[in-house]
């Protein structure tokens, strides 16, 4: 009897001193600045991941890929679960326990998160000298993982680059390139400080606030022009008078100039046969209201100089990633009376939406071509879906992209971003874009021709053409074969066809060929 006393009395000893040799843990962060931050910033990213992607998935699911994701800091972590207890550990750090929290609890989850970081960092030299900015790129990358390939977490400087693109800067309004004493001006945008300063295409600035731009590279010369809206900056420049094909001489001038929100334009024209060709690189907070400039000052000039004989409109959105939705809707409704350009569909009730054009074509119905490539994505497909889906526009190249999902932003404490994936955009006559693309009237990929001419013949010629566009309007979102077999008709490309431009300029320049060809697209009355 006292043998089995004693045996259980070293049995419990032993599972004492096993239980002590692991730390366990509550949720209960330590209490300074950086971690309330790091704990509202998860807490913040993991309720919003949860609540509005496009497919469902709670805070535990994110959480626990997040936690995984500190293997790219130390690649022997090790984390296990059992009912109601998550482990983390690795080579350096000793086991540390865990309370679960609730599926959704994301402050719970959050919590936990920042209680490991913390107990990590205590234990492991790696994780001690590790910055809580690189944490949050391992946790959210990790959850994010879970995700699809458009929902991306930026930290706060990349953050703040991407508000800056979207929404501009405080600046002066100039691209630049280098030179051995400076930068020299390439471009001045409208109606910026550089061009009310008087600023000059050729110009060299070689200062900026005193400081030296000579052999700067972009970034740093970057910095010295660009600050808060309303600030100063002095600059020094070197101006060329003479003969250039001549030994130059240079006037010195000095300009002070307030910056100002400087969004990047992202279109340009030039006029070829009386035919306006608009390149649309991007869609940011300006780019409808730079394209109706645009617009306006190339049909004016077509028409002054052509009395009136306006044959039509290339509008390039070849390499267009993509930009901001409400700014594709406003691009298509410069072309659109009215009609539904286009919807959205999420699982969040405010993802749900029907865009109208409600507005007048401001170019009075010119034909309009629209080139494609593999590289237009997003809001650039959005634009030619909807110009085709109403027979307003003639698109060709190849297949576009296909990227058709919309990201909404989720701005984080700590200053940090999520573009998260919340809806599908829907084409008017139906289709889902998504893993698809748009499909051109006329395909310049694939078989290789000589001349325009036998590209818009094929188009004509195509016994399948009707049948294959209807086949985009009825294949199922996941069935990824079928998908991938419709955009093998007309095979995505990122390379440019330097035909494709011919092409359209043969059809704007025979009306007749123009009205066969934009006749080939079912209209959208026609599809449903």
């Amino acid at each position: 009897m006292q043998l089995a006393t004693k045996i259980v009395t070293i049995l419990f000893l032993c599972s004492l001193v096993a239980c002590t040799s692991q730390k366990i843990k509550t949720t209960r962060s330590p209490d300074n600045v950086e971690a309330r931050i790091a704990v509202k910033t998860f807490s913040v990213g993991f309720q919003k991941m949860s609540e509005r992607y496009v497919e469902e998935i709670s805070a535990a699911e994110l959480a626990k890929e997040g936690l995984r994701g500190l293997t790219t800091i130390d690649p022997t972590i090790r984390i296990e679960e059992n009912s109601d207890k998550i482990s983390i550990e690795s080579d350096s750090i000793q086991k540390h326990l865990y309370d679960l929290p609730r599926k959704d609890d994301h402050d719970g989850w959050a919590n936990l998160i920042v209680n490991a970081i913390y107990d990590s960092r205590s234990d492991s030299d790696v994780f001690k000298k590790t910055r809580m900015v690189r944490f949050y790129e391992a946790i959210f990358d990790g959850s994010l993982s879970l995700l699809d390939p458009f929902s991306r977490y930026a930290n706060e400087k990349r953050a703040r680059k991407n508000r800056e693109k979207r929404s501009g800067f405080g600046g002066i309004g100039i691209r630049f390139n280098h030179k051995p004493n400076g930068i020299i001006v390439t471009q001045v945008f409208l109606e910026t400080p550089a061009l009310k300063a008087g600023l000059k295409r050729g110009d060299i600035i070689t200062h900026a606030d005193g400081h030296s731009l000579a052999r700067l590279k972009y970034p740093k010369a970057t910095k010295y022009l660009r600050g808060k809206i309303g600030s100063i900056v002095e600059i020094r420049v070197l101006r060329s008078i003479g003969n250039p094909k001549k030994i130059n001489r240079f006037l010195s001038l000095k300009f002070s100039l307030r910056r100002d929100r400087i969004i990047i334009p992202t279109s340009s024209y030039s006029i070829k046969n009386n035919i306006l060709y608009i390149q649309l690189r991007g869609f940011n907070d300006n780019t409808a209201e730079n394209l109706a400039s645009n617009l306006s000052k190339g049909l004016n000039d077509i028409r002054d100089k052509s009395n009136n004989q306006v044959k039509g409109i290339i509008l390039d959105i070849r390499n267009n990633p993509g930009g901001l939705l409400k700014q594709a809707v406003k691009v298509s409704s410069l072309f659109l009376v009215r009609g539904r350009i286009l919807s959205t569909r999420g699982r969040h009730p405010l993802s749900d939406h029907d865009y109208e054009a409600r507005g007048t074509d401001v170019t009075g119905g010119l034909p309009l071509i629209i080139l494609v490539n593999g590289k237009s994505a997003s809001a650039s497909e959005i634009v030619a879906a909807s110009l085709q889906d109403h027979s307003r526009a003639i698109v060709i190249g190849s297949t576009s992209y296909g990227k058709g999902t919309v990201q909404t932003i989720i701005r984080l404490p700590n200053n940090g971003e999520i573009a998260l994936t919340w809806s599908y955009f829907q084409a008017p006559s139906g289709y889902l874009l998504h893993e698809l693309g748009v499909p051109p009237t006329v395909c310049a990929t694939g078989e290789v021709k000589p001349t325009a001419t036998e590209y818009i013949q094929a188009a004509l010629n195509q016994d399948d053409h009707i049948k294959n566009l209807r086949a985009w309007h009825t294949v199922n979102i996941r069935q990824k074969w079928k998908r991938n077999r419709l955009k093998a008709i007309c095979p995505t490309t990122q390379k440019i066809n330097p035909l494709d431009r011919k092409i359209a300029e043969e059809l704007l320049l025979n009306t007749s060929l123009y009205q066969r060809v934009i006749a080939l697209t079912p209209s959208v009355a026609s599809v449903n």
